[in-house]
């Protein structure tokens, strides 16, 4: 002990003696070195809350499968028309713009595939951020310019001769693309006499477009498809062609009778949403409202009721009682 006057010695204990090696717990077992595992199935507890315990329960459960089974059965929505399929879209290959790279010296291929991939807004700033000797970028700058125009007028010539391989089946909106593109590109003899053969493969591919249009518009009337008859009337191959007056006077009829009382509110919303984008869209007169006014079929009006200024009228109150 520690004491104020010194220290006092009560015992003195013997040395321990040192560890050699770590103490382990050897496990024997039962020396079997087969070891199974055991499977057993267990048959599934059946639920209770399945079952109704209280009297109504039963009922609830009915009315909610019920409700279930309307919502999957609901109409769906009218979906805002669209035009036909006209043809296949363009797939152009890179033969002239490979070779326009191919052309290059070695040095310079690295260039064209920086301009050809990011442009040259995105090389300029490259160019800033390199912080090169002053004017050392303008020389750059400039070649790559005229690589650039090089490779869209190769890019052009390439589209251009997938169009004339197939001027009767490519898509119309793929077509005036690449002949609008010409004005820009086509600038060597070879280029401007295949300017020349697309413009007149493009005219008489609309003209050709257009009598296929007018047969399918009077075909559907005469069938009674409505609906298909005013999508078609909504897209014709050359824009801002008019409907022809022998065509438009059956066609308002077609959409009178289809919007009546006797049609069901969903077929109804249909036709509204088709009159809505056709060029008859002011002229139409429903012949009467459904029975039964839907939310889809609202909603359908609503949407469109700048456009069926005469349809929306007839449900006047019906639109107010819904912004309520």
């Amino acid at each position: 002990d520690f004491l104020i006057d010194g220290i006092e010695i009560l015992r003195v204990l013997p040395k321990r003696d040192e560890r050699k090696g770590q103490k382990t717990i050897e496990v024997l077992g039962s020396g079997n070195e087969n070891y199974g595992v055991t499977t057993q199935l267990v048959k599934k507890k059946k639920n209770k809350k399945s079952r109704p315990s209280r009297k109504g329960q039963g009922q609830k459960t009915q009315k909610r499968s019920e409700a279930r089974r309307g919502k999957k059965e609901a109409p769906k929505r009218a979906r805002q028309s669209r035009g036909p399929q006209r043809g296949k879209r363009l797939k152009a290959k890179r033969s002239h713009r490979n070779s326009v790279i191919d052309g290059l010296p070695e040095l310079h291929k690295p260039l064209a595939r920086e301009v050809l991939g990011k442009g040259i807004p995105s090389l300029r700033k490259t160019l800033k951020d390199m912080e090169l000797p002053q004017g050392f970028d303008a020389e750059i700058l400039q070649y790559a310019e005229k690589i650039n125009k090089q490779l869209k007028t190769a890019e052009w010539h390439d589209r251009a001769d997938a169009v004339l391989k197939n001027t009767k089946e490519i898509d119309l909106r793929d077509f005036r693309s690449v002949v609008a593109a010409g004005g820009q590109w086509a600038k060597s003899d070879e280029l401007l006499g295949i300017q020349s053969q697309l413009e007149s493969s493009l005219r008489e591919r609309i003209d050709l477009e257009h009598q296929q249009w007018l047969s399918e518009i009077k075909k559907a009337i005469e069938d009674g498809k409505s609906v298909r008859a005013l999508n078609l009337s909504s897209h014709p191959p050359k824009p801002g062609t008019p409907l022809p007056e022998i065509l438009m006077e059956p066609l308002i009829d077609l959409a009178n009778n289809s919007l009546d009382s006797d049609t069901a509110p969903h077929r109804w919303s249909v036709v509204a949403q088709a009159v809505a984008f056709s060029p008859i869209r002011l002229k139409v007169v429903p012949k009467g409202t459904p029975d039964r006014i839907t939310d889809e079929l609202i909603d359908t009006i609503r949407k469109n009721s700048d456009r069926i200024p005469n349809i929306a009228g007839l449900f006047t109150a019906s639109l107010e009682q819904a912004v309520d």
